[in-house]
């Protein structure tokens, strides 16, 4: 299959290695040079990956989006929410209608993509998926390598609009054979791990943060610390249940508790993998996508849509309020809110039925606006 991949992070590198290992005809785009040059003359990226070890040799290295994109059927952008936006403006004169561009993860990017296209006049392509989670646990071990311990085990997939969900599901799974699909794409974006286990272990960890090197997922994880991500699952959990969403919720137990691992994102022995690898042990600011993500975008996505379920969320409010004075900047009903997004003004019976039709629902030209 002829695949792009776009970024240049952690996600990009184990991406791009990882497909083409598996036979696939893989180019990669960034917009920085710097990050591309080590791969200028040897565009190979050596990989250490749960289940697949070797060199990859990318077809094509470039900063060149349009020859990056031409003639591919699947184009991945493992970019933080964060980078969405700019993503979609340089995509608009390339993207295709034959194509499915899959965010991993998305936190609702399948549709704020898809509206952020529109508005520039792109051409939709065939869909816009979103994993739940990522594909990878991974970190750059060198400027062309990369280390992936932790590969997802159960990789939920919103695909906007849903009614393509089929199709799209099966193509993609010839590149993620443990794709799970989920209703539409907010089912998947409330998956999510990120903004469950993220936010509690940078702000019960500050202290240590600041003094360096960390891994919060060894040192940093704490029975506390542990109560305040139950807290914030749990609240999770209850909003996917108001707005109808079957299980599997994925609960992070499924994480903490190996009895229960199989049935979890990552699957058996993952933290565990996780914490010995060392690789989570590095610098962290509020610069990091564990905020700038995981509480800016996905706790406002999960306070609002609990919101609209009736759902009550002192855990979550109450971190957004803490990063709030933290950043000094406001943060809920901003990012991927649901109001923020033009959809605060429907019911959820609306909005399920807009996220299976999209750009064919009577609704697309109100979220335009």
């Amino acid at each position: 299959m002829n695949i792009a991949i776009l970024g240049g992070g952690n996600g990009a590198f184990a991406t791009a290695a990882d497909l083409a290992l598996a036979g696939h005809a893989v180019r990669l785009w960034s917009r920085s040079p710097e990050t591309l040059a080590p791969l200028t003359g040897d565009s190979t990226i050596a990989l250490a990956a749960e289940g697949r070890q070797g060199k990859a040799r990318l077809s094509l290295v470039t900063t060149d989006l349009a020859a990056a994109l031409a003639g591919t059927e699947v184009v991945i952008a493992p970019l933080p929410a964060t980078g969405h936006d700019d993503l979609a403006g340089r995509l608009a004169p390339h993207v295709n209608a034959g194509q499915i561009l899959l965010l991993t993860p998305g936190t609702l990017g399948s549709y704020a993509m898809a509206r952020a296209l529109a508005r520039a006049g792109a051409k939709l392509p065939f869909a816009l998926a979103e994993t739940g989670t990522l594909p990878y646990l991974a970190r750059k071990t060198g400027v062309t390598s990369v280390a992936a311990p932790v590969r997802a085990a159960n990789l939920p997939l919103g695909v906007f609009p849903a009614s393509r969900v089929e199709p799209t599901r099966a193509r993609l799974a010839e590149l993620f054979p443990s794709i799970r699909p989920c209703a539409d794409a907010l089912d998947a974006a409330l998956t999510n791990a990120g903004p469950v286990i993220h936010p509690p272990l940078v702000l019960l960890n500050a202290g240590p943060i600041d003094g360096g090197r960390f891994d919060v997922h060894a040192a940093g994880t704490t029975p506390s610390v542990r109560r305040l991500i139950d807290a914030v699952d749990a609240e999770r959990v209850m909003t996917r249940q108001g707005w109808d969403y079957p299980a599997p919720h994925y609960e992070l137990a499924t994480y903490y508790d190996e009895a229960r691992a199989a049935a979890g994102l990552y699957g058996a022995g993952a933290r565990a993998k996780l914490v010995a690898s060392g690789l989570w042990s590095e610098l962290l600011t509020f610069d990091h996508r564990y905020v700038t993500e995981d509480v800016a975008f996905g706790l406002t996505l999960l306070e609002s849509a609990a919101r609209a379920a009736g759902v009550e969320t002192p855990a979550i409010s109450g971190l957004l309020l803490i990063f709030q004075a933290l950043l000094g900047r406001e943060l809920s009903g901003r990012g991927r809110a649901l109001e923020h997004l033009g959809l605060g003004d429907f019911s959820r019976r609306e909005i399920r039925a807009f996220l299976r039709e999209g750009w064919e629902s009577p609704m697309w030209a109100k979220v335009l606006r």
